[in-house]
């Protein structure tokens, strides 16, 4: 089984980095490991002993920052490099998601899950560094895998991207009241929001989302107050994303998640009796 020590020695014995990307992969590799508990060194440590790292253009990657596992290579779009992106949190990301390409054939990622990937990724990302940007790409991402986690339980999204294993995550939204084909039909969304939003013309499907959660959610039996209010507090994020025109109908997404909310029958708290 692969230690920390084992994993910063590939990185120190990878003679395609140079010495001072050795040292930054190796801090956050640190960081990462040491507030985290549930990780595949294996596979980390298998994706980082040949990688590398280029700078290409916008026309081949459109992302500041970006993992390609066919070459092993994170590329740099350096049409984005002078723009405020943290690159620190981006990179963690990339490091965070390596993990989901694995060789094992009984373990392969589930591309089709990619949103909650991106998503998972990057809140942990953010836990670990912070993102010092204006900017987020995956805010809607996170909005998104932090709702879901209010129906299904984190751990079953942990264990979609540790393992690639989506049978937790799947039975979880079964015990709450929802199908195969709510998971389906959300996944759908959340896949065409990420092509939609990155078009130059394109909008965002956050609304549409967060509707489809938002009717998950309430499908789930004793639901408490506090549990309506916590889901209630993760419908939004960022503010800075949202001055973008590519964000419409959000204003109503309150209303609407109050109007579902309003006529179900909450689970009612323990009172002591008395004499």
């Amino acid at each position: 089984m692969v230690k920390v020590d084992e994993l910063l020695n590939t990185i120190d014995n990878n003679q395609n980095l140079s010495l001072e990307i050795k040292e930054n992969i190796k801090e956050l590799i640190n960081i990462y490991t040491s507030n985290t508990t549930n990780i595949d060194f294996e596979t980390i440590n298998t994706n980082i002993a040949n990688l590398k790292i280029e700078a290409t253009s916008k026309y081949l990657v459109s992302e500041p920052l970006k993992y390609n596992k066919t070459d092993e290579t994170i590329y740099i779009n350096t049409s984005e490099i002078e723009k405020e992106y943290d690159f620190k949190f981006l990179l963690m990301r990339e490091l965070i998601l390596m993990q989901t390409y694995k060789n094992d054939i009984g373990k392969l990622r589930k591309d089709q899950f990619n949103p909650i990937y991106e998503g998972y990724a990057s809140i942990c990302a953010n836990t670990l560094v912070g993102n010092d940007s204006p900017h987020n790409l995956y805010e809607d991402e996170i909005i998104s895998v932090n709702l879901l986690s209010q129906i299904v339980g984190f751990e079953s999204i942990e264990e979609l991207f540790v393992n690639n294993n989506s049978q937790l995550l799947i039975d979880n939204l079964s015990k709450t009241g929802n199908t195969i084909d709510d998971i389906n039909e959300l996944i759908n969304i959340m896949n065409y929001n990420i092509t939609a939003r990155n078009n130059p013309r394109g909008k965002s499907m956050l609304s549409n989302i967060q509707i489809k959660l938002m009717n998950m959610f309430a499908n789930k039996k004793d639901l408490t107050t506090e549990e309506i209010e916590k889901f209630s507090s993760l419908l939004y994020g960022n503010n800075n994303v949202f001055d973008s025109d590519k964000y419409e109908n959000l204003n109503q997404v309150y209303d609407n998640y109050n109007e579902i909310t309003s006529n179900l029958t909450l689970e009612q708290p323990a009172t002591s009796k008395t004499r």
